[in-house]
């Protein structure tokens, strides 16, 4: 049995560890003799999301290790003492393979490695996926430093983009590139209809947005952007905000302010729910692979979606619903025309649905993962 850690900062709403825990889920029911994982999470996040996550994880016979419990210290504080909590798991549990999800956790690895070679311990093969095309930008020394751990280990982009910015941040630090590198990307199964905590509003367009409330997803544009739509169509549009993040002060006073506006707390299976709207808008300024547009494309709800690296990877070519976020007017067009009944939805809808089905299978996200712990582990 190989048994692998599934290493992700939380247990949280975010694509990359939706992707970890659909890896940890499915690669176990295709290799129920050959694969164990543990979901291991720097940080135990206590919101009813993260709770009712955890309680299903568990229910799959994935066990969870959580690396900050032993700690009440500051999450800056902890960040110095979680790969010492990950060494000692290591040492326990002897993973023979880790597999590392974004910056934060690699750079924790990176730590737990060199202690581990320093006392000449054999390190676990080591996996990481890429999932953001912009790596490390604000904290471009600890890049470095976290970049400078790791040598010719496996490394998988979620997209052409996101392998293109490992690439480049190896080249920029001076370091040598994997030889060992792929695309797999993100998969994602087709989505079931269940039931939705929503206010609908039939006699209107319900347009919904999902995600972190932080600068990366676009949020404070979303919001600017939204008071000028308002001014316009206010009467035809209602905004469904879900999420959570440091914008939220910023989200919760655009609903005040605006009767259009809903906000929710984060989801859990949000995909199976997204059937429910007319659109989901997308304002990201990057994304390795944006997971929830490929959701909704299988959902059957139209993306109006930013111009973004590893966003527009999850769209046909010339999908009419992209916009510039530096020009507000396009977005504007897009809305006015989405009153006006000129777009062909249903046109829309089949061809993202055969383009993302096609590309972005999640049985071909399974079997490659899996294929890849298998060969590694020869």
């Amino acid at each position: 049995m190989i048994k692998i850690f599934q290493l992700i900062d939380s247990i949280q709403l975010g694509g990359a560890e939706i992707i970890a825990l659909n890896i940890s889920e499915y690669c176990k029911i295709e290799n129920p003799d050959e694969l164990e994982f543990f979901v291991v999470e720097l940080f135990h996040n206590k919101d009813s999301y993260s709770q009712d996550k955890t309680k299903e994880i568990l229910t799959k016979n994935i066990k969870i290790i959580s690396l900050d419990k032993i700690s009440r210290m500051s999450k800056r504080v902890n960040y110095l003492i979680v790969p010492f909590t990950l060494l000692y798991y290591l040492l326990k549990e002897k993973p023979q393979i880790i597999h590392s999800h974004t910056d934060l956790p690699d750079f924790v690895l990176s730590i737990s490695i060199r202690i581990l070679s320093f006392f000449h311990i054999r390190t676990p093969k080591i996996v990481r996926t890429i999932h953001n095309t912009n790596l490390w930008e604000a904290h471009p020394l600890l890049g470095k430093f976290t970049e400078t751990a790791f040598k010719d280990d496996s490394v998988v982009g979620v997209s052409a983009s996101a392998l293109e910015a490992y690439n480049n941040l190896r080249i920029k630090n001076n370091l040598r590139v994997s030889q060992n590198q792929q695309i797999i990307y993100n998969g994602c199964a087709i989505p079931q209809r269940k039931s939705y905590p929503f206010l609908l509003d039939k006699e209107k367009i319900n347009i919904a947005f999902c995600g972190r409330f932080e600068n990366q997803k676009g949020i404070d544009i979303l919001i600017e952007r939204i008071k000028i739509l308002n001014l316009k169509f206010s009467n035809d549009f209602i905004f469904h905000i879900i999420g959570d993040g440091s914008f939220r002060d910023d989200v919760i006073n655009l609903s005040k302010e605006n009767a259009n506006v809903l906000v929710y707390d984060p989801v859990t299976n949000i995909s199976d729910k997204l059937f429910v709207f007319n659109f989901l808008i997308i304002p990201s300024r990057f994304e390795g692979l944006g997971l929830i547009s490929l959701e909704a494309s299988l959902s059957n709800v139209p993306v109006i979606a930013a111009f973004a690296l590893g966003l527009s990877e999850t769209l046909p070519t010339d999908w009419p619903l992209q916009f510039h976020l530096d020009n507000e007017d396009e977005l504007i067009m897009i809305f006015e025309k989405i009153k006006n009944n000129e777009y062909d939805l249903d046109v829309l809808k089949k061809q993202a649905y055969s383009y993302v089905s096609d590309k972005f299978s999640h049985e071909k996200m399974i079997d490659a993962y899996s294929k890849l712990y298998l060969e590694i582990n020869e």
